[in-house]
């Protein structure tokens, strides 16, 4: 999956100039497109996500560990743009930012039917998508090709046309996310505070 947004192709993320792996993720009033990879469970915690041996790793390469607990063979089948759906409290247990590994690996989005909070604002800190979904283990099986508007909000499985309301995010998150993460967010919030003084 692409995305363009004023003629700039965003796609999987690429290391920034502030040294970490988050380059410019988001957009504005896009819809993302791709291939639906279901994880049913409820409660995957963080280290379901990505195992904290890995910590030690730089963010970019967490990649090929992502999910492994759940499918050894997700970063090879996955593709950059693709999502993860995934049942109730994803994201529970350690604060361990095993976000990084999603991010990694160029997934556009987790849609979940619930996240555990602290998980949620890592994901938009990270500029991933956090979309809390109700219903959408319902609408969507792996293989499924997904799209996600993100300024309605609405969530369409393309084959069958079926759709679903999800929460939109809290403003300040989805600021964070346009802007490729809380990083390029707060110091643009900094620049702009600086140039009002």
């Amino acid at each position: 999956m692409h995305r363009v947004a004023a003629g700039v192709l965003l796609n999987a993320p690429m290391k920034g100039g502030n040294g970490d792996c988050f380059g410019i993720r988001g957009g504005i009033d896009m819809k993302l497109t791709g291939k639906a990879w279901k994880f049913p469970q409820e409660d995957i915690n963080t280290g379901l996500i990505r195992k904290q041996m890995y910590n030690h790793l730089p963010p970019q390469e967490q990649g090929r560990y992502c999910m492994e607990s759940l499918d050894p063979q997700f970063s090879s089948k996955a593709k950059s743009g693709d999502f993860i759906v995934a049942g109730t409290n994803f994201g529970c247990g350690s604060s361990t930012p095993a976000h990084y590994s999603i991010v990694a690996l160029g997934i556009a989005a987790v849609i979940a039917e619930s996240f555990a909070p602290l998980f949620f604002s890592n994901c938009a800190g990270g500029a991933l998508w956090p979309v809390a979904c109700p219903g959408i283990l319902g609408l969507v099986e792996t293989g499924d090709t997904i799209e996600l508007d993100t300024d309605s909000f609405v969530v369409r499985n393309v084959a069958t046309g079926g759709t679903l309301q999800a929460r939109p995010l809290p403003q300040m998150y989805r600021a964070m996310i346009e802007a490729g993460g809380e990083k390029p967010y707060l110091k643009a919030r900094l620049a702009a505070a600086r140039s009002r003084a």
